[in-house]
């Protein structure tokens, strides 16, 4: 979960991580909470008042990820967008993908004709797909063979599976219970919606074929987001958590404030670099991945998004709990969950000293210690029952 962040000074917040224990985090309390958002919004609107050069990049790309942490638009910005969109061609491709994904995230529907103009000049093939999908949002439609670097490229067969993608038919959740899909193993189950503004939950399947219960008989369910701050598609740097298959690093405590000091889940995708990598070197990878599914869901094109996002080079999606003010996201559907950037998020409330009062992600992660067999493999669809 790297990102360009801006140097707050927090003030009130510094505090010393090795003092606090994990029930407890100053960052998450109202003080902190409340200096931090000042302080970014502060930041953002002297940005805005910056010329564009490269002695200023960093300042920007910094108030891009803040606007779109607090859903915050300033209000000179919106008129300085389309003079900026037009010196795009002439950025590094760096930026460009900054931009967009706040262009994205903030400013749907907003600036299609500017879009429009200058998608085939800009630097990359990740960032035209994004400026491609930025004027599908309004169901903008462009000549993407008009360019046939695009078509060529990496990014153009992912592209083109998120337009069919509505048409596809989705898994149901008893499927995952299936002989055929890593049978005698212990897995990870976290289930979604089409629609990622509403929360999924994160189930386990036991090594002998059932749904893990507590003492009553119910099964465990755990609310868990898998949408971005951007919802940009999967196949993208911070977009949704893609669907399909994870394997399991172990367990570790984030020093992200944002994420805070609950124990996460580390996991990699396939082809990411890891301690303990998806893949053997030198193996026959769709082979082994369509193996790992079974036959039951190898049917369904959706649970290999993880495969395609890591060969296009996404990283670093883990499973964590969150500090980030949920009332920056009052008026969304997905209050009080917190998006990410990719990863999957479990809820979490902090009272004003920034005591933790309540934690999907503490609940679930206790779950998961005691168990005998502990699992090898995370996996996320989108079903029809969820």
């Amino acid at each position: 979960m790297k990102r360009v962040v801006f140097v707050v000074s927090l003030c009130c917040c510094q505090f010393v991580f090795a003092q606090i224990a994990e029930t407890r985090f100053f960052f998450a309390s109202k003080q902190c909470r409340d200096s931090v958002a000042i302080q970014l919004q502060q930041q953002v609107e002297r940005t805005v008042q910056l010329p564009l050069n490269n002695e200023t990049y960093d300042n920007w790309m910094g108030a891009f990820w803040a606007m779109e942490l607090m859903l915050y638009k300033p209000a000179v910005y919106t008129s300085i967008i389309p003079s900026q969109i037009n010196e795009l061609p002439t950025l590094g491709p760096g930026f460009q993908r900054s931009f967009f994904e706040m262009l994205y995230t903030l400013y749907p529907d907003e600036f299609n004709e500017e879009v429009k103009l200058i998608w085939q000049q800009l630097k990359s093939d990740k960032v035209k797909a994004m400026a491609l999908e930025y004027l599908a949002l309004s169901n903008v439609l462009v000549d993407v063979n008009a360019d046939k670097a695009f078509v060529k490229s990496v990014y153009f067969p992912a592209y083109s599976y998120i337009r069919n993608k509505k048409s596809s038919s989705l898994p149901s959740k008893n499927l995952f219970l299936d002989t055929s899909f890593l049978n005698g193993q212990t897995v990870l189950c976290s289930f979604q919606s089409t629609d990622r503004n509403k929360p999924g939950y994160l189930t386990i399947r036991t090594a002998d074929g059932y749904w893990l219960t507590d003492e009553k008989g119910k099964e465990y369910r755990f609310p868990q987001l898998a949408r971005a701050i951007s919802n940009l598609p999967f196949y993208l740097t911070n977009g949704n958590t893609p669907q399909g298959l994870y394997r399991i690093n172990g367990f570790d405590t984030s020093d992200n404030n944002w994420i805070g000091p609950t124990t996460n889940l580390q996991m990699c995708l396939p082809f990411e670099k890891a301690k303990l990598p998806f893949f053997d070197k030198d193996t026959a990878y769709q082979a082994v991945y369509e193996n790992l599914l079974g036959a039951s869901l190898n049917q369904y094109k959706s649970l290999w998004e993880s495969f395609t996002a890591g060969k296009l080079g996404r990283t670093e999606i883990i499973a964590h709990g969150t500090t980030i003010d949920p009332d920056f996201y009052k008026s969304r559907s997905y209050y009080p969950n917190t998006p990410s950037l990719g990863c999957l998020c479990s809820p979490e409330m902090w009272n004003e000293k920034g005591e933790r009062i309540y934690s999907s992600q503490a609940e679930w992660i206790a779950v998961l210690m005691q168990l005998e067999q502990q699992p090898v493999y995370l996996i996320v669809a989108e079903v029809s029952d969820l």
